[in-house]
C-alpha cells in the first residue's frame, strides 16, 4: 500500500510539473525514479496514464481522473503537516496561487515575499494569467480574480479594488475627434480583453455612470497586450492605473476623453469550497487581507 501511495504522489507531481525531469527535481529523486513509479502505477491499474510525445505529456482519461484523487490525497497531506505545525508554531505545506496580471506591480509581490520570508517551511507557486484559471484542473489553492465572480461554486473574499485609467496613444487621436459624449466614445475602435465583456461602464463628467457599447476590433488575452496595442495606436484601452502611469507621465499614452473616468475593478480572493479548509491557505489569505488589502481600499 505505501509504494502505491508514494507512486500516485509522484504521479501527481508529474501532472502539476509537466514533465518527469521537473517532478525528480521537485522531488529530489532520479528522473528514472520518477519513471518507475509512473509505470507500476500503471501496470497495477492495467492502462496506461500519460500520452507520450517527444514534445509533452498529457493525461489519459483515465489519468484525469487518478489525477484528481491524487492532488485531494496531497491535500490532505498538507494539511495534516499544516495543521500539526501550528503546535510547533511553523507553518509547513505548499500553497498554489494563481492571479490576474491586474495586480503586478500592486504590492502582490512584496505581500508574496513578506509571507514566504515569515513561514520558510511553506513551498509556495504563483502563476500570473489573465485568463481565467481552473482552480482545480490546474491544482491551485487560490486564485486572486478581477471582475464580476461567475463561478458560485468556490468561496470567495473581497481583498479589494484595482484602479483604471482610460487611455490611448497620441497617434490615435491624429486626424480624430473623440467627442466627450457617450455615443461618440462608442463608436470609437476598443481594446478589449477576453475576459471582459463587451461593454464598459464609463463614469460621466457629471458623476453619472454610463454604459458603453465597446465591441472593439481587437480582443487581446493579456493586460499586457492591450497595454503595447494602445502604445501603438490600434485604439482605446481601460488597463490598470499603476501599470500607465508612468506612460502618461511620459506622453506616450494619454486621456482621450478628460473628465471622464473608468471605475475601479473589485478584487476577490476564491477557493473551492471544499469540506475542510487548508490552514497554509487561511494563513495566507488572513495575512493578505492584514497587510495587502488596505493598498487597495
Amino acid at each position: 500500500m505505501l509504494d502505491r501511495l508514494k507512486s500516485l504522489a509522484t504521479f501527481g507531481t508529474v501532472l502539476q510539473e509537466g514533465s518527469f525531469r521537473a517532478a525528480a527535481v521537485r522531488l529530489g529523486v532520479a528522473p528514472s525514479t520518477v519513471s518507475y513509479h509512473i509505470s507500476e502505477l500503471e501496470r497495477f491499474l492495467g492502462a496506461p496514464l500519460l500520452n507520450r510525445t517527444t514534445r509533452r505529456l498529457s493525461p489519459t482519461a483515465l489519468g484525469e481522473e487518478v489525477g484528481r484523487h491524487a492532488a485531494a490525497i496531497a491535500a490532505a497531506c498538507d494539511d495534516a503537516f499544516a495543521l500539526a505545525s501550528r503546535h510547533t508554531g511553523q507553518l509547513r505545506g505548499s500553497l498554489a496561487v494563481t492571479c490576474t496580471s491586474a495586480v503586478i506591480g500592486a504590492g502582490l509581490g512584496e505581500a508574496v515575499a513578506a509571507f514566504s520570508g515569515a513561514h520558510p517551511g511553506v513551498e509556495m507557486r504563483v502563476d500570473v494569467s489573465d485568463a481565467v484559471a481552473d482552480l482545480g484542473a490546474g491544482r491551485f489553492d487560490l486564485g486572486l480574480r478581477a471582475g464580476r465572480l461567475a463561478d458560485s461554486a468556490l468561496k470567495a473574499r473581497r481583498i479589494g479594488h484595482i484602479r483604471r485609467q482610460l487611455v490611448c496613444a497620441p497617434a490615435f487621436l491624429t486626424g480624430r475627434a473623440v467627442a466627450a459624449d457617450a455615443e461618440s466614445l462608442a463608436q470609437q475602435r476598443w481594446i478589449r480583453l477576453a475576459a471582459m465583456p463587451a461593454w464598459r461602464t464609463l463614469i460621466a463628467p457629471d458623476g453619472q455612470p454610463v454604459d458603453v457599447e465597446t465591441p472593439g476590433n481587437v480582443v487581446v488575452g493579456s493586460i499586457d497586450a492591450m497595454i503595447e496595442l494602445a502604445l501603438a495606436g490600434m485604439g482605446l484601452a481601460t488597463p490598470p492605473a499603476h501599470l500607465v502611469e508612468g506612460r502618461l507621465q511620459a506622453g506616450s499614452l494619454v486621456d482621450p476623453a478628460p473628465g471622464w473616468s473608468v471605475p475601479p475593478i473589485d478584487l476577490h480572493a476564491v477557493w473551492p469550497a471544499t469540506r475542510t479548509d487548508s490552514p497554509v491557505r487561511r494563513a495566507f489569505l488572513d495575512f493578505l487581507l492584514e497587510e495587502w488589502a488596505p493598498q487597495l481600499a
